[in-house]
Parts: C-alpha cells; structure tokens; sequence
C-alpha cells in the first residue's frame, strides 16, 4: 500500500520547469531558448504554447525586453518560448534550399522536445509566430516540419531567396500579416534583400492544402487590419492574409492576436 502510495504521489506531481524561465536558459542540443509561464498557472493544467521566432541580429533576450508581447501571451494563460538564432541569423530549411551552418529543422524540433518535457502542453493551442526573418523561419517551419504546431502566424517576412517547389509536411493553418508600405520585405515583389513575394508563397500553401479560389473578407480584432480568409479546402486547413497600411512593424499585441485567431479555427483543423 506504501508503495502505490508513493507512486500515485509520484505521478501526480506538477510539472517542473527545472530552474528554466526568463532569465535562465533553457539548454537544448544545437542553442538554448527562454520562456515564461501565466503568472496564474497551477503546475499541471495543460498551456496552449506560443513560440516567437525574433527578427535578424536579434536574440531570445532582446524579445523578453518586450514585456507588451510577452504579457500579451502569458495573460491568455499561454506559455511563451523565444528561441534562439545563431549570430541573429534564420537559415532557410529544406532539401536543396537548406543554408550552411545549423540544422534548424532539428533545432526547433528539439526545442519543442525540451518544451513538452518541462511543461505539460495542449497540443490543439501550439502557434509558430515571428518577425521579419523570424517570420520567415515561421514559413520554413510549416512548411518543412508542419506537424510541430497547429498554426502559425507569420508576420512582415515570408521564404528567402526562392521558393519551395512544394511543402512536403503537408496541409497548415497559417494566417500571415504584413504592410504594404513595407520596404524591407516587400509584400507583392523581391525584396531588397531577396525575399519572395507573399502571393506566392500564399499560391504555394494553397496548393498544399487544397484550397479554393473564393476568399471572403472577415473582421478583424484590430482596426489596422483588412483580412480575407480561404476556409473552403479540401484538407480542411484555413489561409488568412491580413494587410495593413505601414511598413516593416510590428506592435506587440499582433503575436497575442495571433493565438486569439488559432482559437477561431474549426474543430477538425
């Protein structure tokens, strides 16, 4: 009886984050990440998960000085994870198209791995967000390890330097924002620093999922955004493209709008 005791004991225990938070590292193979937990958790209910891909030649920490982002998640009880780029810097993923130096195909899925092993996760409420060349690495992760997250919700940065002739992981849930006064990446052509146009990488997700021509126009929870939403698709995904007027920006209640959306999407996507 002592023993089923101590077992029951044992495995009902919250889990722990092993001293990894904010401001301590979280180790994994190829870098580290950081991350914070709602204030409010109790140690064991399941947390919808957001993890935030920064812009070049930012870091994990540089994100955390953005507490309006950071809060922004963390408020709607979600967990918030900054991964961490080598020397600032995202490297395209994909056969052919994978650039010289770390694996971030395998980096992401170990900090997932790490992610799922410190905090107990719901795995219907996991969104891919980021910035700039952080937004890229979003669209390099749906479309090359899609299985990692239920959605993904780039913003202002699309593929690099070509794009993909297919996404071999499969049908996503992506909803993309961007400025068409945007100088850095431009929305409708090559950018200044080779990045693709967005209506092409949106033709490429469209194919993948198997979605139809007719787009409807549907509302926003910000005022600075026109959206039209592709949800008729054979795979049952959904497609949002949200254009706003201004350049190459991103205020802080985007990401946590971002994680307001997932929650909008149907059942069995």
């Amino acid at each position: 009886m002592r023993v089923l005791l101590l077992m029951l004991l044992f495995f009902a225990r919250p889990f722990s984050a092993e001293a990894c938070s904010a401001d301590t590292k979280c180790d994994v193979p190829g870098g580290y990440y950081l991350a914070a937990a709602p204030e409010n958790w109790d140690g064991t209910t399941p947390l919808p998960v957001v993890v935030f891909f920064h812009g070049w030649n930012s870091s994990p920490e540089g994100t955390f000085r953005n507490q309006a982002m950071v809060r922004g998640v963390t408020d709607r009880g979600a967990l918030f994870v900054a991964p961490f780029a080598e020397r600032g810097y995202w490297r395209q993923i994909g056969s052919g198209r994978a650039e010289r130096g770390r694996d971030e195909a395998g980096y992401i899925r170990a900090v997932m791995k790490d992610v799922r092993r410190r905090w107990p996760v719901d795995d219907r409420r996991t969104l891919a967000s980021g910035f700039s060349r952080g937004a890229s690495m979003v669209w390099n992760v749906a479309c090359y390890t899609g299985e990692l997250f239920r959605a993904y919700a780039p913003i202002a940065g699309g593929f690099w330097r070509s794009n993909p002739e297919e996404c071999p992981s499969g049908p996503v849930n992506l909803r993309h924002i961007h400025g068409l006064a945007d100088g850095v990446v431009a929305f409708d052509e090559v950018g200044i620093y080779n990045s693709m146009p967005i209506p092409e990488g949106f033709d490429i997700l469209a194919r993948t999922n198997g979605t139809t021509d007719k787009s409807r126009e549907v509302a926003s929870n910000d005022q600075r955004l026109s959206c039209s939403r592709w949800d008729e698709s054979e795979s049952g995904r959904v497609l949002e493209l949200c254009l706003h007027e201004r350049g190459h920006s991103i205020p802080a209640e985007w990401v946590s709008q971002g994680l307001d959306w997932l929650e909008t999407l149907p059942n069995g996507s």
